[in-house]
């Protein structure tokens, strides 16, 4: 025998086979047992000790039911599976515990008792009502007689294992699975629908019914759905989404929130809906919004029965909104697939216009360029032009010629692109021509401090190309590897390999990106912020070469290592069978001329002028008493013409690109920048944002100047940073007026500037004279309310006594009305107690200084029990635990959180049923900054999650006073003691079915104190 003791301090002997056993085990040994059919506890038979003995050291849940009435006894794992029912089930027959189930386990255990056989299922359906409503169980159990001393069964045991959860999730889990597969490639949004409803109705356990309203303008149309006729005829097939309809489904409501929304009392508003599986129709529906992240309007609605047997909890929520985001996500890609079809469409149809438009264009310039040409020529050639008028016209010559080679570029590729290039082949010297093409480039090259060579195999057999193709495509390649280099050498190889031609192309320039290869040959495509000796360009040089050497049957590859150089290497079959017959054009080997090499040549000698020019271009200092100009641009002819607008009215500087200018900025400090967007080795945007980023240059006006007209052009140059964006074409007078009206307003503004600095100053003093005054008054103020609150409790601390001893000694001898008036004042005291005691908390809550140290939360929780012992006992509360961390905080106010949320657990408890509060602990986050997470979670009366944010607000109250006390300081207290810490607290409620707090607090705090 063992020793132990009754609430009332009496010790009793207890039997050895009810020691321990947790709470179960002390409510066995309390309970008075003489007056039911087992009989007192010293009576009872060996066989039932020694099954009890079995069942309190378990683990598993085990209830046993005793003679023929089956009273019922069980352990703490039972708990969870009895619910509600706890503790009024100890001692009572099993057929009234569970007379909801009676039908399905009755049978069994007739079965054990008299006819002394076991009875084991697996994964069993039970319709349970264990928290007063009926939910959907599954348990895996079995019945074991236990026989009686003298024979016979006495009683019988049973082992209880909860498959619910698995049961439920493998049923979700096969749901989403089944669609997710059913909705992989849909081909239109009457596929999605079709499919998921079919699905859907698959599981008629989590779906009883299932519908979808399309939606289309104004109004939502019934398209899908699992119902009957008969039921469907109930249903609206149309609801309009104005905000008249008052139907059953609220589409409007879902439409405005793009929340679900549920539906409750169903069977009142619509009639009896299909029962899926089970014996009832569902009394709630849930309406599921079908939309995905910015997108305007839903796709539609999904309305679904909800299973009248569970609990519309956030897990249960979780696993309609996945079945939402499949469809929506498919949705998406059904659209997203059309809009695709559609934009390819489109993109093809501007192709071929823009295409038409280039060719038409391009002719069309063609004949003024030849009228400017020509009379440019003659004043050039003309012995009685002046030097300034020869100077003059040079530039017009020199850039007319460079649009002569655009608008042929631009022609030649149209051409191509529209399939109207077919090229007539005939044969020549390839090694001859390929040379002299290339030589054409030689004086530049040289020029430069470069080389080029051209070596070649001799005895190539005969090789058919386009001779005008041919130029532009030997043209190009030099051109480019010229621009891209700047010392080394330029090699144009042709060789003979098999039955083929390959001619090479090979710079030491500055190389292509390796992710840059595969799109180098696209049309349009550049390769920005290359360091190369000039922006100027189509970026369709290389595409048409690319189609050209098509054109022949050949192919072009490049090959390039970054800061090393780079090769553009063409294969050409020699011979004729591979060219249409019709296009080649028989004789001897054809002797060529060049004729499109000026331009390109005139563009080469215009680099390296420009760089010969940077490198004797100094900062000179500006004359007195005029503002700095600083001019970038990598075109040498638009510098000396912006320059010799500027110079009569600024000092000018010339930069020739955008590093160039970057350096003589910092340099200088100049008045204002006007800058071109595309430079080589730093454009214009990336100039400018190194120029914002800089301490000493980022208040300077900035003026950009490019060649793309249009709103969005604009709009990109001033939200990168400009004061101004001036489109080429520009007047000298428009120029000369930006330029001014800049250097005006940044003086203006700096101005400004300085006189705001100086007022700042001025408001940050008394902006600091004010803190410190209103830093006092709070510390003021929160010593006032410590010191009055304390004040307070004397006084309330002796009516309290006394009022306590009045009703202990004199409460029999006083009448009626004065015990009420007695109560009154008990009650009114007991308040007011309450609140001063908040009002302590709050104040030294405001209070700073509360030191930091390691917090065990497993002590605070056993400390606190301690305290509320007394609470807990009357209201016969459960309190389970998981292992909680330890943190760092300040250890007072800590206690003070988890007291008032366990407190108010057990406040905010049902009248009837007894509190059971679950307090769970985890460590989340990530090893840098780990986090607490600390879960309190009851059932209690709960609250409606709408007021899930208020709830925490200073003096906030859901309930009536009269029937919960409190000051409405408690959460609020919480809420500010979780903040304190840098954390944040969470609620979540449903009415009358509980609440769950959420905590989440850093285990480290980064400061001493707090």
């Amino acid at each position: 025998m063992l020793a132990d003791t009754t609430a009332k301090g009496k010790q009793i002997d207890t039997p050895e086979f009810l020691a321990g056993g947790g709470e179960m085990g002390q409510r066995i040994r309390d309970y008075d047992w003489s007056g039911t059919p087992i009989g007192p506890i010293d009576q009872w038979p060996q066989s039932l000790r020694t099954c009890m003995r079995i069942m309190l050291t378990s683990r598993q849940p085990i209830w046993i039911g005793w003679g023929k009435e089956l009273i019922k006894l069980y352990n703490d794992p039972y708990i969870a599976i009895v619910g509600g029912k706890h503790p009024r089930a100890l001692g009572e027959p099993a057929s009234v515990v569970w007379r909801e189930i009676w039908s399905h386990i009755g049978p069994m255990l007739r079965q054990v008792m008299e006819k002394d056989e076991g009875t084991y299922v697996e994964s069993q359906l039970l319709i349970m009502e264990r928290n007063g409503y009926p939910e959907e169980t599954h348990y895996t159990f079995s019945y074991t007689p236990i026989p009686g001393d003298n024979g016979g069964t006495a009683g019988m045991i049973c082992f209880n294992t909860d498959d619910t959860e698995r049961i439920i999730s493998e049923r979700h889990l096969q749901t989403l699975t089944r669609l997710g597969k059913r909705l992989t490639d849909p081909r239109s949004d009457n596929d999605i629908i079709e499919k998921t409803i079919a699905t859907l109705e698959e599981n008629p356990y989590d779906f009883p019914f299932a519908l979808f309203y399309t939606l289309s303008g104004d109004k939502a149309r019934l398209s899908q759905t699992t119902l009957t006729e008969e039921t469907t005829a109930r249903i609206p097939v149309e609801i309009l989404l104005n905000g008249t309809d008052t139907g059953p489904f609220p589409l409007q409501v879902v439409m405005d929130t793009r929340k679900p929304q549920l539906i409750e009392h169903l069977r009142d508003k619509i009639g009896a809906m299909p029962r899926g599986a089970w014996g009832i129709p569902p009394d709630m529906a849930l309406i599921l919004p079908i939309a995905t992240i910015g997108t305007k309007d839903p796709y539609g609605f999904l309305v679904v029965g909800i299973n009248p047997y569970r609990v519309v909890d956030e897990k249960y929520r979780g696993f309609f909104s996945l079945v939402a985001d499949q469809m929506a996500t498919s949705f998406a890609n059904v659209h997203a697939l059309e809009e695709e079809r559609e934009r390819a469409e489109a993109l093809a149809e501007i192709d071929r216009s823009k295409t038409i438009f280039f060719s038409n264009i391009s002719h069309e310039f063609r004949t003024p360029l030849t009228l400017l040409l020509g009379p440019i020529e003659d004043v050039l050639n003309s012995p009685d032009s002046t030097g300034v008028d020869k100077y003059r016209m040079g530039i017009a010559h020199r850039n007319a010629l460079r649009m002569q080679k655009l608008v042929n570029t631009l022609l030649e590729f149209s051409r191509i692109e529209a399939g109207r290039v077919e090229g007539k082949f005939s044969p020549v010297d390839i090694c001859s021509f390929t040379r002299e093409l290339a030589s054409s480039f030689r004086s530049a090259i040289e020029k430069a401090g470069m080389q080029l060579y051209t070596p070649c195999d001799s005895n190539i057999g005969d090789v058919y190309v386009d001779v005008e193709m041919w130029e532009m495509i030997i043209l190009n390649l030099v051109s480019n590897a010229f621009k891209y280099s700047r010392e080394g050498h330029i090699e144009v190889a042709v060789r003979h390999v098999g039955r083929e031609v390959l001619i090479a192309v090979t710079d030491t320039g500055v190389g292509i990106p390796e992710d840059q290869l595969e799109k180098i040959f696209n049309r349009f495509h550049r390769i920005s912020n290359v360091q190369g000796r000039s922006q100027e360009g189509t970026g369709i040089g290389l595409a048409m070469v690319k189609e050209l050497v098509k054109l022949h049957k050949g192919s072009i590859a490049v090959s390039s290592k970054l800061g090393e150089g780079s090769t553009f290497t063409i294969s050409l079959p020699l011979g004729k069978e591979h060219l249409p017959a019709d296009r080649i054009i028989t004789g001897t080997q054809r002797t060529v001329a060049v004729r499109h090499a000026d331009a390109f040549l005139t563009e080469a000698i215009k680099w390296i002028h420009d760089e010969e020019q940077a490198i004797h271009t100094a900062v000179t200092p500006p004359p007195t008493m005029r503002y700095k100009v600083l001019l970038a641009d990598d075109n040498a002819d638009m510098r000396d013409y912006v320059s010799r607008l500027l110079s009569e009215h600024y000092h000018v500087v010339t930069a020739v690109n955008g590093e160039d200018a970057l350096e003589k900025m910092i340099q200088l400090r100049p008045d204002l920048l006007l800058s071109d967007v595309m430079m080589p080795k730093l454009d214009g945007f990336n100039l400018l944002k190194n120029i914002r980023n800089h301490p000493d240059i980022k208040n300077i006006p900035v003026i950009l100047l490019s060649a793309r007209a249009g709103e969005e052009a604009k709009l990109e140059g001033l939200d990168s940073g400009a004061d101004d964006y001036l489109v080429k074409p520009f007047s000298a007078k428009e120029l000369l007026a930006r330029v001014e009206g800049s250097i005006k307003l940044a003086r203006n503004r700096i101005a400004q500037t300085e006189v705001l600095e100086q007022e700042v100053k001025n408001r940050t003093l008394e902006l600091r004279l004010l803190n410190i005054s209103l830093r006092r008054s709070n510390e003021d103020l929160q010593q006032f309310a410590h010191v009055a609150s304390h004040d307070l409790k004397e006084p309330v601390r002796k009516i309290r006594t006394f009022g306590s001893r009045l009703q202990e000694e004199y409460g029999e001898l006083l009448p009626d009305r004065a015990r009420l008036f007695l109560d009154k004042i008990h009650n009114a005291t007991e308040r007011m107690y309450s609140m001063i005691d908040g009002v302590l908390a709050y104040s030294m809550l405001n209070a700073s200084g509360q030191p930091i140290e390691k917090v065990d939360l497993n002590e605070v929780l056993k400390n606190i029990e301690s305290d509320l012992e007394i609470i807990i006992q009357q209201k016969g509360g459960i309190i389970r635990k998981g292992h909680l961390p330890i943190i760092e905080g300040a250890s007072i106010l800590i206690y003070q959180l988890f007291y008032n949320l366990l407190n108010n657990s057990l406040k905010f408890s049902h009248a009837h049923i007894p509190p059971v509060i679950y307090i769970s602990g985890e460590i989340t986050g990530t090893t840098d900054q780990p986090i607490a997470e600390i879960g309190f979670s009851d059932n209690g009366i709960g609250f409606d999650q709408q007021h899930a944010a208020t709830i925490f607000d200073t003096f906030a109250r859901l309930n009536s006073k009269d029937k919960y006390e409190g000051t409405g300081l408690g959460l609020s207290l919480c809420k500010k003691i979780v903040e304190r810490h840098h954390g944040m607290i969470t609620a979540m409620g449903t009415k009358n079915r509980g609440a769950v707090f959420t905590i989440k607090l850093p285990l480290q705090q980064t400061e001493k104190s707090i």
